[in-house]
Order: structure tokens, then C-alpha cells, then sequence
């Protein structure tokens, strides 16, 4: 009798160490994923994307732009006064990177 109490003990003793045990790494990895998630920048798939910037660059005369795997490439030419407005309008986008390839006019 005493053998079938220690050892039912000992089962309740290594269970309750392994439930608590997987319950406080599926907290962790849970508030990793979180974190991760919060810290990453979204980003716009291109067909998205490129409807957005098609509406940002019509208001700039001269300015062209072209998407790919989320990388904005502008050409063409701009005003100095409008260079940053547009750059800005572009980057809240959210691409992976905005390639600046204007030639400024005056």
C-alpha cells in the first residue's frame, strides 16, 4: 500500500510539474508573437499599392511611378517645393523602401 502511495504521488507530482510548466511557455511565446507583431511594419501587397501611389502622383505633373515587391521607384521631374510633400505621401504608403529617382526642376 505504501509503494501505490508514493508512487501515486509521484505521478500527481510530474503531472502538475508539466502542466505548469507548458502553461508558462504558451504565455511567453504568446507575448513574443505580440511583440513581433506590433514592432513589424506592415506591408502593402503592390496591386494595393499601386493604386495608392497612381493616386498620390496625379496631383504632380511629371512624376511617374513604378511598384515592385513592394519597392516604389520614382522618376521623372518635380518641383524642389514638392519634393518632400510627396515623398512623405509616398512613405505612409508603407512600402519596403521608396526609391527616389527625380530630377528636381526649378
Amino acid at each position: 500500500m505504501k509503494k501505490i502511495n508514493w508512487l501515486l504521488i509521484l505521478m500527481i507530482a510530474t503531472c502538475s510539474a508539466t502542466v505548469s510548466v507548458s502553461c508558462k511557455n504558451k504565455k511567453t511565446d504568446s507575448t513574443t508573437q505580440q511583440d513581433k507583431t506590433t514592432s513589424t511594419p506592415e506591408i502593402s501587397p503592390d496591386a494595393t499599392l499601386r493604386t495608392s501611389v497612381d493616386n498620390v502622383i496625379k496631383a504632380y505633373d511629371g512624376v511617374q511611378a513604378d511598384v515592385k515587391d513592394g519597392v516604389i521607384t520614382l522618376r521623372g521631374n518635380i518641383k524642389q517645393d514638392d519634393l518632400q510633400t510627396l515623398i512623405m505621401k509616398v512613405q505612409e504608403l508603407k512600402p519596403k523602401k521608396v526609391e527616389n529617382q527625380l530630377v528636381i526642376k526649378s
